[in-house]
């Protein structure tokens, strides 16, 4: 004869079993690496990137902005979005720019822009002035023949991404074609999850992974970078209209 309440006991068990599940789903996620939004890989409409035999291939060069391809690209973003916020990893305040990157003798990475001009009657000082941004050997590290530099606090982008903490970093990686691969790593964590919801209200929280944030740009190489490039200004001393 079988137990008296043995299918009770056996469904109880089961039906523990099964509210368990989630709890330990969310702790097996909360142990896993980041939630990846975007690839840390350039685009594979980009083109493929170089290698090195040893290190990072050299990355010195004049590239033109807008990208040709990726965030940003032609021109074409919100009016309300800065490209590059912050600064980071070069300051970008006019819609047409020369970024110039050199790699001197020490393992720094240093990057100038400044405008370009072609309107002529349009005279602004911007097309001779550099901006500059200057990340020390220190800064920097090379892994799959990308350089990456190091990344640092963004607490102005809490809002967006959410979280407690928002970190930034950036890529760069040559390109077969000469181009430069520039993407944007955001690492928002301190994020919390719930065991479950009931009636619109959360019960139980826990530890919920990071969530890491890419975007690629591929900027167009305009020249060797290793003397300081033309201005580019058309604008004509006494010129009247365009």
């Amino acid at each position: 004869m079988p137990e008296p309440f043995a299918h009770l006991s056996d469904s109880r068990t089961l039906h523990a079993s099964r509210c368990a599940a989630p709890v330990l789903a969310a702790l097996v996620l909360a142990g896993c690496g980041p939630t990846l939004k975007g690839s840390p890989e350039p685009p594979t409409e980009f083109g493929r990137v170089q290698g090195a035999l040893f290190g990072c291939p050299s990355l010195q060069g004049v590239y033109a902005w807008p990208p040709v391809e990726g965030a940003f690209s032609h021109g074409k973003y919100p009016s309300n979005r800065k490209p590059w916020e912050g600064g980071f990893p070069i300051g970008i305040h006019g819609t047409e720019m020369q970024i110039w990157l050199q790699q001197p003798a020490g393992g720094a990475t240093l990057l100038r822009a400044r405008a370009v001009n072609r309107a002529r009657n349009v005279r602004s000082p911007l097309t001779r002035q550099w901006s500059l941004a200057t990340y020390s050997g220190a800064e920097t590290s090379c892994g799959s023949s990308m350089l990456d530099i190091a990344p640092r606090e963004v607490p102005a982008a809490l809002g967006e991404y959410g979280g407690t903490r928002v970190q930034r970093g950036v890529r760069l990686a040559m390109l077969k074609d000469g181009a430069l691969a520039v993407g944007i790593r955001t690492v928002s964590s301190g994020h919390k999850g719930s065991f479950f919801s009931w009636g619109g209200q959360s019960y139980g929280t826990y530890d919920a992974a990071d969530i890491e944030y890419w975007s690629w740009s591929k900027l167009a190489r305009t020249g060797p970078g290793d003397q300081e490039p033309a201005v580019v200004d058309a604008y004509v001393p006494g010129a009247t209209a365009p």
